[in-house]
């Protein structure tokens, strides 16, 4: 069992060795990533055995975040987002260091309160590690799908300004931050091309590339100017 769980994880490491974050968590050795993984790299539908396995486990622990993060996948899989989201949230509430949930639930279309409350558990762990990179990374790819692109790129430009990436990680940091500003200045086009430049967040213009650039000089970036009634939930990956 544990070779087999061994294979699966190289292989599910190789099919995502292009992906950032799959990288990033790579690097962290973090264990609750490498069981996703594994499991996402298993695109073949899941079967009856393997549902009845994660659900009798589930029942045996259901305090343990691996047993939902364990059905998760196997939803996710068999193309059920509702009920993958929905482990992937529990995933989150017993272990909020549990980034790849995070990330998984990002592209599984969750719900809008879902996501919210997902960035709240975000928003507070980054209280207690404000620097912590794969946290920074989780949260904007839930900003991300709120459509607030600015604030998403702005999260992880906080954490370059305390230098606190690593320098391996720099340029995928710097490359998913211009990412993010080009979709927010897509964003801010167009709308005012609808007509509605008067209610929506003005967004800054990109960042230089010095300023993308740790160990140099570079102004701090302007808060956004965001227009009363309209835009943002008060909240806060």
């Amino acid at each position: 069992m544990a070779l087999r769980m061994f294979e699966q994880d190289s292989k599910a490491i190789k099919a995502l060795r292009g992906s950032a974050l799959a990288a990033l968590l790579i690097v962290a050795g973090n264990f609750c990533a490498v069981s996703s993984m594994a499991a996402e790299a298993l695109k073949s539908p899941p079967t009856e055995a393997e549902f009845k396995l994660a659900k009798d486990n589930l029942a045996a622990a259901p305090k343990d975040y691996k047993t939902h993060l364990a059905l998760a996948e196997l939803y996710k899989r068999a193309g059920s987002n509702r009920e993958a989201v929905k482990e992937y949230a529990q995933t989150t509430e017993l272990n909020p260091s549990c980034y790849v949930a995070y990330h998984q639930m990002a592209y599984s279309s969750p719900d809008s309160a879902t996501v919210e409350a997902a960035i709240e558990r975000l928003n507070k762990l980054k209280e207690e590690k404000p620097r912590d990179l794969l946290l920074r990374v989780a949260l904007s790819e839930l900003l991300e799908q709120r459509k607030e692109y600015y604030h998403a790129a702005r999260t992880l430009v906080d954490l370059l300004y305390q230098n606190a990436v690593p320098e391996q990680h720099v340029a995928k940091v710097n490359s998913r931050i211009r990412l993010l500003l080009g979709k927010a200045k897509d964003m801010q086009t167009l709308e005012k091309a609808r007509g509605l430049e008067d209610d929506m967040e003005m967004v800054p213009p990109p960042l230089p590339e010095a300023s993308l650039r740790r160990n140099l000089h570079a102004s701090k970036i302007k808060e956004p100017k965001v227009m009363p009634g309209v835009g943002h939930a008060p909240l806060l990956p």
